[in-house]
């Protein structure tokens, strides 16, 4: 079958702005993907092929100028002798916040050619919908953010597209030719026969690294790499109630993407440091406090270490070693809530490693039974009774 003119297959006259090509392409994308297309799905595929075709050679001004002027024969060597596949199909980022965005169209990427949406296409090299990989570090907090919250700065490693050269690698300017190893396929086909067997090796193409293009003058400022490296001073909201060892999520700060898919995540581990005073149970706390052996046989009024500050704690007459006390709302708040926990205080009775005389004759008075006195010899007792 004849093709159709580049410009006739978007329905764009040739005086068409680039905006005007790009957005009848979308229009006609959405409606001629094969999965919801409402015809025969093999005539939609096909479709759908070619309006990609039309837009890669009209999308780039400089192949629609080589068309323009000289027709197919001008931008068919692109493609390579098979004609267009998706592997020469370069302009997917185009079609990111229609499709990728979309978990529904996302699926539908995957499922034609081989796999948009940061697969391989075709076989050929990664599409523009690869997304960026994400980023993970750890804070390490005090005990106490996990009460009030906190919002510590990390330091995030950013990879970003090059302001130069858009990425491309190219000095700004400058053109990137076709790989005349590979012919913009980005693999090396090698066909070996074997009596009447046909032995087909692909590989990717050592030339130009899967990519189907060659830069003829490389960006001074990446390099020719088309990114480039900074470190990124993030400050990052922690939430009261967050666990030791929690996970938070900040979208888009993780590295960008280089083939023009969305940056990923950056996900920060919170670790708390260890207190030497309290331990933490979820929304409990525990802690511990000594008190005088005085007040634990009299009873008393102490204060008391809590995570905010000294708290007043009354210890009734006759508390034992190792009692523990509840100081209700003294603990950790719930995450997404308000109310706290409580702190549990065990207790220590201090002691005294040494006495004076009158505090061991005090003690003896009050703590020691007294000394029975002398009675009646048990065995008179017994003569008069037997007399």
């Amino acid at each position: 079958m004849a093709k159709r003119d580049y410009y006739e297959v978007l329905g764009v006259p040739r005086t068409a702005s680039a905006d005007e090509i790009k957005s009848a392409y979308r229009r006609l994308a959405r409606q001629y993907h094969p999965d919801v297309a409402k015809e025969n799905p093999k005539v939609a595929e096909e479709r759908f092929k070619e309006l990609s075709e039309a837009y890669e050679v009209l999308a780039n001004p400089e192949t629609r100028q080589r068309y323009d002027q000289r027709g197919f024969d001008a931008v068919e060597p692109n493609f390579g002798p098979g004609g267009f596949g998706w592997q020469n199909f370069t302009h997917q980022g185009d079609l990111e916040d229609l499709f990728a965005s979309n978990p529904f169209f996302q699926q539908l990427f995957e499922n034609l050619g081989g796999g948009f949406g940061g697969g391989y296409v075709g076989g050929g090299r990664r599409t523009a919908f690869s997304r960026g990989r994400d980023v993970e570090v750890t804070v390490s907090l005090p005990l106490t953010a996990a009460i009030h919250g906190a919002k510590p700065q990390v330091s995030v490693p950013r990879v970003e597209v090059c302001p130069d050269c858009h990425g491309n690698g190219a000095k700004n300017g400058t053109a990137i030719e076709t790989c005349p190893e590979c012919h913009g396929s980005g693999q090396i086909r090698r066909v070996q026969n074997r009596g009447h067997t046909q032995l087909i090796s692909i590989a990717e193409c050592p030339r130009c690294g899967g990519t189907g293009q060659r830069i003829l003058e490389r960006c001074p400022t990446c390099h020719g790499t088309g990114q480039l490296s900074s470190v990124e001073r993030l400050e990052v909201s922690v939430p009261p109630g967050i666990e030791d060892g929690g996970i938070l999520r900040v979208p888009g700060h993780g590295l960008a993407s280089s083939q023009g898919g969305r940056a990923g995540d950056l996900y920060v581990h919170v670790s708390f440091e260890p207190h030497g005073t309290f331990r933490r149970d979820g929304e409990t706390a525990y802690g511990e406090a000594s008190v005088p052996l005085g007040v634990a046989l009299l009873g008393g009024e102490v204060m008391v270490e809590t995570i905010d500050g000294r708290a007043s704690l009354k210890i009734p007459a006759g508390t034992q070693p190792e009692t523990q006390f509840r100081l209700r709302g003294n603990g950790f708040p719930r995450l997404g809530g308000t109310a706290r926990g409580d702190l549990i205080v065990t207790i220590h009775v201090d002691v005294p490693r040494s006495l004076s005389s009158r505090e061991k004759e005090l003690l003896r008075e009050a703590l020691l039974p007294a000394t029975p006195t002398a009675g009646p010899r048990r065995d008179s007792i017994f003569r008069r009774r037997s007399s």
